[in-house]
């Protein structure tokens, strides 16, 4: 399938009309303003779901319902947000599971009234370097995969915030695995657009191309390899897969087909607890992880749109538009200058997310034009995320990753487990960058789950997957829920915009793409061409997921993104 073609169709599996759409010229120039066909602003979409002991919103139905059910046998949000991680891994391979990069986990822990972070991003392995990888081994293949950290984060904030065991939150996983998933339409597209970097690898194919073929909507996949291998975890623990048979058999695998990571890079590994990172916004207290996720970049632009009238903006203007867009460049800027996981680099955190610097960037918005030129369209990127809620006050916002679609494409063997290419995200290749690729560093990971709270109380748990688009959907949607009034799946279902940039890398403004979704008002499209805006197809818009509580009762709200395959699940 040819990548216009992927686009196109996964697009449409998401809810919108991009296939009535005229493609844009080449580089994302015309002489008009692109304009989608206007859908509406609610697009195809359920309402949010609402209970009173537990909501779980994740970006498959299969997850959502595996979180809600471990609730009903007792668990708490923390229980649930590894029950459903682990579910994605089975229902959802294409982006993320136990070989993933990681990824990051913000949590509200009702009884401390605090809100804590995990870092479980994986770490190149020591022998990765600019003279021993290349970008086409970022992409896929057996250099590809950086050590995974998701595992070892969902053991983690188990072990420490949990009430169940390992065993009993991967019962749903496990049993799903045996029995098999049913293909979506979702699913088919998403293996369909990544079937010729499939092909390349027998021990995937065997699984995921049991016809021969990629899998249609109604087929069932079973993957008795991978319940064999969380049940053995299940049994002997997270650490198996880095210091035990699993790790063994995983590295074994990956050094005859010319890979380079080692038992070592495995038994060296170690996710990290970390305080959030913090900011003020419209009367509420934002809390996410600190670089190298995006939460800095997020609160930066943030801190920016906080100086204007939101209040007295139309959401769907031209003005909010214009003012929204031009702010993200600035602090996708500033991602690309100082962001990265490395641990060697000093990052000016406390002044780029503070109001004064705020101020300064804010200064450097022209009103009336654009400070940047447009690109081409991009695809979706292999990423997801999941947000929980329980009786007691607890949430959590965990969002994960393989990196690209199915990661680096190869299943380890007879493991059942997809390994990630997290090379593409994590690190560049260009010497002197701040990300620059070394050996036995943290990757950077665009990820950006985010806790919100006003006068102490627990508000929401919101994140995205998508690239870098992934700030900018979970900023819009906290935008819609504080200052716009909606509820839940209103603001994660309504139309969204985005600046983005190909190659995995920061869309700082000499080399971006600009796009909104169907659903605008008409006359924004011209206002913001008048601007300078050049308006391309609509490319990657990610996937929110997000849970809410009602500050005067404490029922509890979740809303998924029609743009995925997810419903939330409440109790």
């Amino acid at each position: 399938m040819k990548r216009r073609d992927f686009l196109a169709a996964s697009a449409a599996a998401a809810g919108t009309s991009l296939l009535a759409c005229e493609p844009s010229t080449q580089g994302g120039q015309s002489s008009e303003a692109y304009r989608p066909p206007d859908t509406g602003r609610l697009g195809v979409a359920h309402g949010s779901v609402w209970g009173r002991r537990g909501v779980t919103a994740a970006a498959d139905y299969y997850a959502s319902l595996a979180g809600t059910t471990i609730m009903m046998q007792g668990g708490n949000a923390i229980d649930a947000i590894v029950a459903a991680a682990a579910t994605l891994n089975v229902s959802e391979p294409y982006m993320s599971g136990i070989g993933g990069f990681g990824g990051f986990m913000v949590i509200h822990l009702a009884e401390e009234n605090r809100v804590v972070g995990l870092d479980a991003m994986g770490k190149s392995p020591a022998a990765s370097s600019p003279g021993t990888v290349t970008l086409e081994d970022f992409d896929a293949g057996y250099k590809a995969p950086i050590v995974p950290g998701a595992l070892k984060g969902w053991a983690a904030v188990l072990e420490r915030y949990g009430t169940m065991s390992l065993g009993d939150v991967f019962e749903p996983a496990i049993q799903l695995a045996q029995d098999g998933f049913v293909i979506s339409k979702f699913d088919q597209l998403h293996t369909n657009g990544a079937a010729e970097k499939l092909g390349r690898f027998p021990s995937t194919t065997r699984v995921f191309f049991p016809h021969g073929r990629p899998p249609r909507m109604g087929e069932v996949i079973k993957q008795p390899e991978l319940a064999a291998s969380m049940r053995h975890l299940a049994r002997a623990g997270a650490d198996d897969f880095y210091k035990g048979d699993l790790a063994d058999r995983v590295v074994g695998f990956l050094a005859e087909n010319g890979g380079h990571m080692t038992k070592a890079d495995l038994e060296s590994y170690e996710v990290e607890w970390r305080d959030p990172i913090t900011t003020a916004f419209q009367g509420h207290d934002l809390y996410a992880m600190p670089p190298g996720s995006c939460g800095m970049s997020m609160f930066q632009a943030l801190n920016i749109m906080d100086g204007f009238d939101l209040a007295g903006m139309d959401l769907y203007g031209s003005e909010f538009a214009h003012l929204w867009l031009e702010a993200y460049k600035l602090a996708m800027a500033d991602d690309d200058r100082y962001n990265t996981g490395r641990d060697n680099v000093d990052i000016p955190v406390d002044r780029i997310i503070s109001k004064a610097y705020a101020d300064e960037q804010r200064a450097r918005i022209d009103p009336a034009r654009v400070a940047s030129f447009a690109g081409d369209p991009l695809p979706f990127f292999g990423t997801t995320s999941l947000s929980a809620a329980d009786r007691w006050g607890n949430a959590v916002a965990f969002t994960q990753s393989l990196v690209s679609i199915y990661g680096s494409g190869v299943i380890a063997g007879d493991t059942g487990i997809f390994l990630n290419n997290g090379h593409t995200f994590g690190f560049v290749l260009e010497e002197g960058h701040v990300n620059h690729l070394e050996g036995g560093q943290r990757a950077k990971g665009v990820m950006t789950p985010c806790v919100v709270m006003k006068d102490g109380q627990l508000v929401a748990a919101v994140g995205a997957a998508g690239g870098y688009t992934i700030p900018q959907t979970v900023g819009q949607t906290i935008t819609k829920l504080v200052v716009g009034g909606m509820d839940m799946q209103l603001a994660i279902a309504s139309p969204r915009m985005a600046i983005n940039r190909g190659g995995g890398r920061t869309p700082i403004p000499e080399d971006s793409v600009t796009y909104l979704e169907a659903g605008f008002p008409p006359n924004v499209y011209q206002e913001l061409a008048d601007r300078g805006h050049h308006l391309v197809e609509p490319g990657n818009m990610g996937g929110v997921q997000g849970v809410y509580r009602d500050a005067e009762t404490g029922a509890l709200a979740g809303g998924s993104d029609p743009r995925r395959d997810g419903h939330a699940i409440a109790w």
